[in-house]
């Protein structure tokens, strides 16, 4: 979005094709409320003081940001046998939010762009080069295939779903292909929960919201809270294995959820306003086969063996996996929107 973004301020033309029926990808946002115009997040959540770039593009696109809430005492559950240990640790490290939700930020980049250059619900169906550019077929809404010929390619799917894409290893540089294989996708086997509360009760009661766990499903919780001071919910990341979760529906996992809240936040967790479960284990546009049991790591690819080849084939990564630095996060997807940017000759 925010390459799109760069080539529309420069005044060049482009299409954005999008597999799912919503832009952003692992960034997702689901309401406070059904009336409410802000979210909190199942996706990327957070951003720190040295995360530079995410700074700069917030003030660009008018988005205000908050300091994660983290004053108060800290909860362990060691044991589902032993009392909930109280500890006042002290205020952990400082971390940043986007207020209302991170997909906030989408539909501001959305807003900036050209409508008639977007398309959601077109997946890619093949990709092909020859002499006189790129050919990208996508499939749209009512299954018709169309054809769209590109002088250049900017691709940011993770990079493993991108070998899935019928055609495009054939074309890459030898050994990329098995270098983006062997690229995890951050985050991608991860599930988490959400609950939204009409006060922050945890607060009130001088904790900060956050919670590490031995006993369950969830293992971290923290403060969820979509303003400073409104939309207050609480999340957590479960632990359980993806392969675990999948013999479980998403109800009973929810409910498990909320029965762990109530043991360590007491009887007025049990009644949230809204609650969500977010599974990107069970989302086929982001997670590969290869990524399900496969232990957290953040993605390192170094693209330099190829770089003079894939600048001669005017083709360009822009995911968060394929970044000069802080590879994983929305900091890295924007560093690699960076390179594309200076070294693609585009930009003159």
């Amino acid at each position: 979005m925010v390459a799109a973004l760069r080539l529309e301020l420069a005044g060049i033309a482009y299409v954005l094709l999008e597999a799912q029926p919503r832009f952003g990808g692992r960034i997702l946002s689901q309401p406070v409320a059904a009336d409410a115009g802000f979210g909190v997040d199942l996706g990327p959540t957070w951003f720190w003081p040295h995360q530079q770039r995410m700074q700069r593009l917030c003030a660009e696109l008018g988005r205000a940001v908050f300091a994660q809430h983290v004053a108060g005492d800290v909860l362990y559950q060691q044991s589902s046998t032993q009392p909930v240990q109280r500890s006042g640790a002290g205020e952990g490290m400082l971390s940043y939010r986007v207020e209302g939700g991170t997909q906030s930020l989408i539909a501001a980049l959305t807003a900036r762009l050209d409508p008639a250059r977007l398309h959601v619900g077109r997946p890619i169906a093949r990709i092909a080069h020859g002499d006189d550019g790129w050919y990208v077929t996508s499939e749209d809404a009512a299954g018709a295939l169309r054809q769209i010929r590109a002088q250049h390619l900017v691709l940011a799917a993770p990079p493993r779903k991108l070998l899935q894409i019928n055609g495009l290893a054939q074309c890459l540089p030898v050994g990329l292909p098995a270098a983006l294989a062997a690229t995890p996708t951050w985050m991608a086997a991860q599930a988490k929960f959400v609950a939204v509360y009409p006060a922050p009760f945890w607060r009130q009661d001088g904790l900060s919201g956050q919670v590490f766990s031995r006993v369950g499903p969830m293992v971290e919780i923290h403060d969820a809270s979509a303003t400073a001071d409104t939309g207050f919910a609480l999340f957590g990341f479960i632990g359980v294995p993806a392969e675990v979760r999948s013999q479980h529906s998403a109800e009973a996992l929810q409910d498990a959820c909320l029965r762990q809240l109530v043991s360590v936040f007491g009887a007025q967790a049990a009644t949230p306003d809204v609650s969500y479960l977010k599974d990107w284990a069970r989302d086929a546009w982001i997670v590969s086969d290869h990524d399900i049991g496969e232990s957290p790591r953040h993605p390192e690819l170094d693209l330099s063996v190829w770089l003079a080849q894939l600048h001669g084939m005017q083709l360009h990564f822009v995911g968060s996996e394929i970044a000069p630095d802080e590879g994983g996060y929305l900091e890295g997807a924007l560093g690699s929107v960076e390179t594309f940017t200076r070294t693609s000759g585009l930009f003159v």
